[in-house]
Order: C-alpha cells, then structure tokens, then sequence
C-alpha cells in the first residue's frame, strides 16, 4: 500500500510547475559565463509553466548573477511544443526565456 501511494504522490509531484532551480528534466536555469560580468542565461519551463513564471525566474537569475543590475544585449522569449500521444493525444507548450547580458 504504502508503495502504490508513494507512486502516486512522484506522479502528482511531477505534473507541477517547474520552481525556481537549475536545470534539471523538469526546467530551470542554464548560464554560461561570456566574459567578465557578461552570461549567458536561459530558463526552460515546462507544461504547466506560464511564460510570465519564466520570465519572472530569468530575472531572479539576472539579478543573482549581476547584483548592481545588467542591460540584455539579446533576448529572445518563446516555447517549444511537444506532443504525449494515447486515445486523447495532448500538446504541451514550454515556454522558455533566453538572453545575454552585460552586468552594470
């Protein structure tokens, strides 16, 4: 029983929106280092996460990696879809963020 619920609870758990964090299956942050005070960033969300929710963790890490603030050279915002087949057939967008910065 206590394994039925457990399994259970990893499937609820896994239907969430992605949080705050580093890149792992699920979403989160990717930052590459481009010089001094210069990165790289990207924050993938994933189906259940809005592309406000996204934009809104891109800042958080923008603003851990350039305290004093930054300009974005580049950015680009969009989603990528993917498709879970079966009787029904579902399309999930991901949104994601994607931008290089200067810190100030």
């Amino acid at each position: 029983m206590k394994f039925i619920v457990s399994i259970i609870g990893l499937l609820l758990l896994s239907g969430c929106a992605t949080g705050y964090q580093a890149y792992t299956w699920s979403g989160g942050y990717k930052d590459k280092v481009l010089g001094e005070n210069h990165y790289y960033i990207e924050y993938l969300g994933n189906g259940t996460t809005s592309p406000e929710t996204v934009n809104t963790f891109w800042t958080t890490r923008a603003n851990e990696l350039c305290p004093n603030g930054y300009t974005e050279v580049t950015s680009e915002l969009g989603k990528n879809n993917s498709f879970a087949g079966g009787t029904s057939g579902v399309s999930f967008n991901h949104p994601w963020k994607k931008a290089e910065i200067k810190c100030s």
